[in-house]
């Protein structure tokens, strides 16, 4: 049997992954500065939030399980208002969808049109949620569905 430490394929697999690891390790980091439009018009700063949290939900209107999880964020909106944190729903290119998913919602509906605050972020497939602090910097950060409970603690 060979032995496999030696194999340069596992050490150069390995230091990929640790790389990707690294880089896309957030937490903790001062959150990029954005610019984006509303929806329904006004253009909203990561200023505009500061000194208290925001859960950005970057998401796009060909992605079902973002239309699933969307309504499950708005049910928790008014308990996330009560602890002064604030949803923002941030469309990846699409305005016409963007009001039309979001319009019986209570999130705050942000369109990135050209990607740029969804690059900044990182963001590699959708949805991705980033919670920024009151202070800022990156809280937590993750891609995929996240269950009721686990944004109920997100929001807290």
């Amino acid at each position: 049997m060979a032995d496999r430490s030696s194999n340069p394929l596992i050490w150069i697999a390995a230091a990929v992954a640790v790389f990707l690891l690294l880089r896309h390790n957030e937490v903790g980091r001062q959150a990029p500065d954005f610019a984006l439009e509303g929806a329904y018009g006004g253009e909203y700063r990561l200023d505009s939030f500061r000194g208290k949290p925001v859960l950005l939900v970057f998401w796009n209107t060909n992605c079902g399980i973002c239309r699933h999880e969307l309504p499950i964020l708005d049910s928790l909106y008014a308990e996330a208002s009560r602890n002064g944190v604030e949803i923002a729903g941030v469309n990846i290119g699409d305005v016409d969808g963007a009001r039309e998913v979001m319009r019986p919602l209570h999130l705050l509906n942000l369109v990135d049109e050209d990607g740029s605050a969804a690059r900044s972020y990182s963001v590699s497939g959708v949805p991705k949620l980033v919670l920024i602090g009151a202070d800022g910097k990156i809280w937590r950060s993750a891609s995929g569905m996240r269950g009721e409970a686990a944004l109920r603690e997100w929001l807290r």
